[in-house]
């Protein structure tokens, strides 16, 4: 599951992911306009763009993703990254998304 969370509207926000029943949040760290794209379409918005990080403030907990890469996917989930929980970033650069 995924959803934005401390945006002005529910189609702008930060990007957190449900993984193992908590969720986290989503590291800036090579993510593209084309990868905000492909998220925003997996909630239900054919487009969308990547916010400056931490537009929307930066989360707590978890950062689930980092280095997020979707050449070409159709599916967040085949996405390519540094796997489950592992990453090298804080929260100051939490992945922000607008999606319309």
């Amino acid at each position: 599951s995924l959803r934005l969370v401390g945006g002005p509207t529910c189609n702008k926000g930060r990007l957190e992911v449900l993984h193992d029943d908590i969720w986290g949040t989503v590291c800036n760290d090579y993510f593209s306009d084309n990868d905000a794209a492909l998220f925003c379409r997996a909630m239900g918005k054919p487009y969308g763009n990547a916010e400056a990080i931490a537009t929307f403030g930066g989360g707590y907990g978890v950062i689930h993703l980092d280095d997020v890469r979707c050449s070409g996917q159709r599916d967040w989930r085949s996405c390519s990254h540094n796997g489950w929980g592992l990453n090298n970033c804080g929260h100051e650069e939490d992945v922000g998304l607008h999606c319309h």
